[in-house]
């Protein structure tokens, strides 16, 4: 009687090992790898974001969906909404200047002063804009499942002096991203130069660019005030980034993993804007201490910026868009007085 009770126990001990097993085995033969690309390097304040996303997918799907991030542009350049309607690319980091030369829907968000940067106003623009942004960019080959505030304010970084009048930004050469970028710069009396990320900090260094149109957070991951100590301090809205998942990607997942990766999605967000405000204030900071030399345009100046952009919106961009680009200019509209206002943190001495 008691052999049998020990055969009974050994057993349930054994089968429970089996079904361990079998379930590990299931878990492993339906996981899946996703490439994962950025054109920014590991220690950007947007990586931060991207590894908060792809670790909270992992975690809840119980390691079924794992990620390879490519870091720093390595697997397909920019070419990150190519890469996934091609297969090559399976998410990533996208940002609009890099296809909204092709997609005029998408131009709106590259004019400088298009959004707001206050944390609460950027909550509000954020969401507002995932479902729209999330239909342009379905038909080329993607869905948007976050909408983080990975980019913060842009100033314009220099190696040869400050850029605080006409006279001064008269034959500038400037790095921008994208179309829509490089119109304004010719507005602004510049002359816009394409340059790949990884070649910005030699390009300044070498004097092949005196300038470039870089967001705070990537003058900094990037070094860029070692070659460029010169930062006008515009500090506006560019371009947008958004998490998207390739389509065939997204089709044969189930519906209970598209769940999971919006509702992290959501939770990245959420963090990027609760830490935005203040990741702001110390990279500014940072900068400084770095030997960053920073001055803020005079209202003037200023003005003059903000009548060049509102041009290129005007004129280039609203005429040609279809109705989604439509929703996201109506949406801009909302918010346009609380964007097209001075900085107001950091150091703040006028440009001479």
């Amino acid at each position: 009687m008691k052999h049998e009770t020990q055969t009974k126990k050994g057993g349930k001990l054994l089968g429970g090992l089996l079904g361990s097993a079998l379930l590990a085995f299931g878990v492993a033969a339906n996981a899946q790898t996703l490439q994962f690309a950025t054109a920014f390097p590991e220690g950007d304040f947007s990586s931060q974001i991207v590894k908060r996303w792809t670790e909270g997918v992992t975690e809840r799907t119980n390691g079924r969906i794992n990620f390879r991030i490519h870091w720093g542009g390595s697997l397909v350049g920019n070419k990150m909404v190519d890469g996934m309607q091609d297969g090559v690319v399976d998410a990533a980091l996208s940002f609009t200047p890099y296809v909204s030369g092709e997609i005029i829907d998408l131009a709106p968000l590259d004019v400088p002063f298009s959004f707001p940067l206050d944390p609460e106003g950027l909550s509000a623009f954020n969401k507002a804009a995932l479902p729209i942004l999330d239909s342009i960019y379905e038909r080329r080959g993607s869905r948007v499942v976050s909408a983080p505030p990975v980019l913060l304010p842009d100033p314009v970084t220099c190696s040869t002096g400050f850029v605080s009048n006409a006279d001064a930004w008269r034959g500038v050469t400037i790095r921008t991203a994208g179309r829509w970028q490089a119109e304004t710069i010719r507005r602004w009396g510049g002359s816009p130069v394409v340059l790949a990320i990884s070649d910005l900090y030699s390009g300044l260094n070498l004097g092949t660019i005196d300038c470039t149109l870089m967001v705070y957070n990537g003058v900094l991951s990037l070094k860029l005030f070692e070659p460029a100590k010169y930062v006008t301090r515009v500090d506006h809205s560019i371009a947008f980034g958004t998490i998207n998942v390739a389509n065939m990607v997204w089709d044969r997942l189930s519906e209970a993993d598209r769940k999971i990766m919006l509702e992290v999605g959501q939770e990245a967000m959420d963090w990027g804007i609760a830490a935005y405000q203040q990741t702001y204030v110390d990279t500014v900071d940072k900068l400084a201490a770095a030997g960053a030399e920073m001055c803020v345009p005079n209202q003037a100046e200023f003005d003059r910026l903000v009548a060049a952009a509102n041009e290129v919106f005007t004129v280039e961009i609203q005429p040609n868009v279809t109705a989604d680009g439509q929703r996201l200019i109506d949406l801009i509209g909302q918010y346009r007085d609380q964007v097209v206002v001075r900085p107001t943190v950091g150091p703040l001495n006028e440009c001479p």
